[in-house]
């Protein structure tokens, strides 16, 4: 039997295995990813991550989970480093646009596969918190009188429009 393991070793633990999932999980999709392929990479059986996962479906919203508060992180980081609400929602745009590109792995966890209906609460929880990064500063300018109608509304059309301008730029081989 295993040694029992601090809440900080399993932390550290999880985390490792999340890395190698992210990747593999975006680049052959939770379909074409396997525990067993995930475990080797890190030297493992694939017996092995069951300590930490129950089944690949919770270790992909796990990786979905820590792929979003790393969004949300940038998001936050960009919202707090300016006052002018023009300028932040500036640096916000462009702290989106950057995690796309920084993190081509992450980014297409994302957006490109569904998430199961009966969804974990720290992948909700998540969800929610990226969701609020983009509408923060909406509702700010709002506030200011610098823009009018809802800020859900408003902070998921300019999502849409980041997104749908990063797919472009990839399409056509840009690199910012």
């Amino acid at each position: 039997m295993a040694a029992p393991l601090s809440q900080d070793q399993v932390r550290a633990t999880r985390e490792r295995i999340i890395a190698v999932a992210e990747r593999q999980f975006a680049e052959f999709g939770p379909e074409g990813a396997s525990l067993r392929a995930i475990a080797r990479e890190i030297g493992w059986t694939a017996a092995s991550l069951y300590r930490y996962f129950p089944s690949k479906e919770a270790l992909l919203a796990a990786t979905r989970a820590a792929v979003l508060n790393r969004f949300s992180q940038r998001i936050e980081t960009a919202y707090a480093a300016c006052d002018d609400l023009w300028e932040r929602s500036r640096r916000v745009g462009q702290a989106y646009v950057n995690f796309a590109f920084d993190e081509p792995h992450a980014y297409r966890l994302m957006f490109s596969f569904a998430a199961p209906e009966d969804k974990p609460p720290e992948l909700v929880e998540a969800e929610a918190r990226s969701m609020r990064t983009v509408t923060d500063y909406v509702h700010d300018m709002i506030a200011a009188g610098l823009l009018a109608g809802d800020a859900e509304a408003i902070g998921r059309a300019y999502w849409a429009a980041l997104h749908g301008l990063i797919a472009a730029l990839r399409a056509s081989g840009a690199d910012i």
